[in-house]
């Protein structure tokens, strides 16, 4: 057993040194073409700074390993002082970082944007699902610890304000002390059709995101 371990160790420890060595190199790659201008006058630089800028957006975002999706859209607002600590670093102007902020809020907005159609297009299913079948409804109690701040009667009143999740609960949600760290724990009396509570972790998050509260995981 102890020769499989070995084994596994010595396959394992050239695969992790080559993926080290692979973001070492797409790092230097980076760094190396990310360079501020300084050979113009301030107003050129600036202009030849925000293209280039504007020209390795999204190779700056994964060299500084933000979250991004596969549709190359950022998730983490929080993560934008990190490339701005970046392009700071590496020598770029003011008006140069602040354009790079405006591009990061662009694609965060456009990324939203696709992921409400997205989610509302999915929503509307399953309010026809509910409307078709009113027959073969399952039931459960959801529950889910939060871990935030948002005042609890404020997140139950803007989860209720949701079309889907105000059709799926029978009753006013309830809440008790929560588990661990966790400020409370919410409890839904669901009842709804077996596809939409198999997928309510899904549903909640949705529901969360769409009426601007926090989802509970922090």
């Amino acid at each position: 057993m102890l020769g499989i371990f070995a084994l596994a160790g010595m396959i394992a420890t050239p695969i992790i040194a080559g993926k080290m060595l692979k973001k070492d190199i797409s790092d230097y790659t980076v760094d190396s073409v990310v360079k501020p201008c300084i050979q113009y006058n301030p107003i050129s630089n600036t202009i030849k700074n925000k293209k280039t800028i504007e020209r390795n957006f999204l190779n700056i975002c994964k060299r500084c390993e933000m979250t991004i999706n596969k549709q190359d859209e950022l998730l983490d607002i929080r993560e934008c002082k990190i490339g701005e600590e970046y392009l700071m670093y590496q020598g770029f102007d003011e008006e140069s970082i602040e354009y790079f902020k405006e591009l990061f809020n662009e694609n965060m907005e456009m990324g939203k944007s696709r992921q409400r159609r997205e989610i509302r297009e999915k929503h509307e299913k399953y309010l026809e699902m509910l409307e078709s079948d009113t027959q073969d409804w399952n039931g459960t109690i959801y529950r889910k610890n939060y871990y935030g701040n948002e005042q609890i009667d404020y997140r139950i009143n803007k989860l209720m304000e949701n079309e889907l999740w105000k059709k799926i609960v029978c009753d006013k949600p309830r809440y008790i002390d929560g588990e661990g760290t966790a400020k409370y724990m919410e409890l839904h009396v669901i009842k709804a059709p077996k596809p939409i509570i198999n997928d309510l972790n899904n549903i909640y998050k949705e529901v969360c995101w769409l009426q601007g509260l926090e989802d509970g995981k922090w």
